[in-house]
């Protein structure tokens, strides 16, 4: 879907959205050229903002780059000459050379289980940080309270008959935070994440007499040690001792933000260096001039 957005107001919200993007910039043009240097565009896996051209060119050049967001052994960058007649089949007639260079979506997303009070003022602090955030909860007339149309538009909403459904549908690494009306369900999906054991962060809500009696469960159940620790019940900053909404989703926030202080490694190669993409347009204009 193309949207006439500009790239930076596109820019801004993709970032926001904690959506993987690549922005694509017109760094030379050879004779005939729809756009002149310096023009941009941003693409995600399901938009286009702004335009570099229209046409097959920005067809082509979106093509690529949403390969570029599915590929995860692509490079970081890269750039590509489009002849306008015949790669692009455009009649301009000269050629744009363009560098695509890609960024991903944050390394933290987090899932958020329950839509309680605590919860919701947690979802407006943390919609200001770039993660991915997924809230749930089978509640469908407590969603409805909530206007779900109007969260940040970093945090997804997610309605489930069972609340355990969305366990499946979890990222490896992601946080998770344990906050429903119910303490049995509190325990079910606590167990449940335990299973998939690659969660990066396990909080749950509750007093440390809670915690107690989960752990306890938890070794009945045969969890191990280091697997029952992994459990941070009371979640949130211990600095932090207020009990009302406010203050415990602060407290949450805070240590949510230490966990995300440590970044992980991404999986894109560094691709072209600015030298060599300096060197590769140099090359391209000799090779023009000598066949004009």
């Amino acid at each position: 879907m193309m949207s006439s957005m500009s790239w930076v107001h596109a820019l801004q919200e993709v970032e926001k959205a904690g959506q993987a993007w690549v922005i694509a910039t017109v760094i030379g043009t050879q004779g005939s050229a729809p756009r002149e240097s310096s023009s941009k565009m941003i693409i995600t896996e399901q938009h286009s903002f702004d335009t570099i051209g229209g046409g097959q060119l920005e067809y082509a050049v979106c093509q690529k780059a949403r390969a570029m967001l599915q590929d995860a052994a692509s490079p970081s960058h890269l750039l590509e000459n489009f002849p306008l007649a015949a790669k692009t089949n455009q009649c301009c007639g000269g050629t744009v050379s363009v560098l695509l260079e890609y960024f991903p979506e944050p390394a933290s997303k987090i899932t958020i289980f329950g839509m309680g009070h605590v919860a919701t003022t947690l979802v407006n602090v943390l919609g200001n940080m770039q993660t991915k955030i997924s809230w749930i909860d089978s509640r469908e007339n407590l969603a409805q309270d909530h206007n779900l149309k109007g969260l940040p538009s970093n945090v997804t909403p997610f309605l489930y008959e069972s609340m355990l459904e969305h366990i499946d549908h979890m990222s490896h690494n992601e946080i998770a935070l344990v906050m429903t009306h119910d303490h049995a369900l509190d325990y079910q999906l606590v167990e449940a994440l335990l299973d998939r054991k690659d969660c990066r962060f396990i909080g749950l809500i509750g007093s440390k007499t809670k915690a107690l009696r989960f752990k306890k469960r938890l070794v009945s159940a045969s969890f191990s040690q280091a697997e029952i620790d992994s459990v941070h019940c009371p979640v949130g900053l211990n600095e932090i001792t207020g009990k009302k909404p406010f203050d415990i989703a602060i407290s949450i926030a805070g240590q949510i933000i230490q966990i995300t202080q440590t970044k992980t490694p991404t999986k894109k190669r560094s691709g072209l260096t600015w030298k060599e993409i300096n060197n590769a347009l140099n090359d391209e204009k000799k090779v023009q001039r000598f066949s004009s």
